[in-house]
């Protein structure tokens, strides 16, 4: 997957952004409804709130787990990673809260040192991504 790039400031903090290039994201948003998020909140960050680096190069196979966590599954769609303020945001388009359940479970038992959560709420118009703060899907 090819992913786009994007660093920037909001609210005097560093913001990083990844997205994967899809050709058109909106096609999927018949089939996912449901946002999902899962939020690592780091151990290791500086005064800035980003991780360190050494911290940050620990967490490569967790971060690649996480992004394919529906890879085979097609049950949703990465479409955002956000990292800011302590923590990194993984965003999907889901079929539905349970599709994501025992995939999270999965993974916070392989990761148990790992401070993880999940959100799903029904947000089938998807204006997530129009309202989010910085233009993601025009700029990246």
């Amino acid at each position: 997957m090819e992913w786009s790039t994007l660093q920037t400031e909001y609210e005097g903090l560093p913001l990083y952004l990844r997205k994967p290039n899809y050709k058109n994201i909106y096609e999927y948003k018949a089939k996912y409804p449901e946002l999902i998020c899962i939020t690592h909140e780091f151990d290791n960050v500086k005064d800035n709130g980003l991780p360190t680096s050494q911290y940050n190069k620990s967490l490569i196979d967790f971060d690649n787990e996480v992004v394919n966590i529906f890879q085979g599954k097609n049950s949703g769609i990465i479409f955002l990673v956000e990292t800011y303020g302590g923590t990194r945001n993984y965003w999907f388009f889901g079929e539905n809260s349970e599709s994501i359940s025992s995939l999270f479970n999965d993974l916070k038992n392989k990761y148990s040192e790992n401070k993880l959560e999940l959100d799903c709420q029904n947000h089938s118009d998807w204006t997530f991504l129009e309202e989010y703060p910085v233009t993601l899907y025009k700029k990246i």
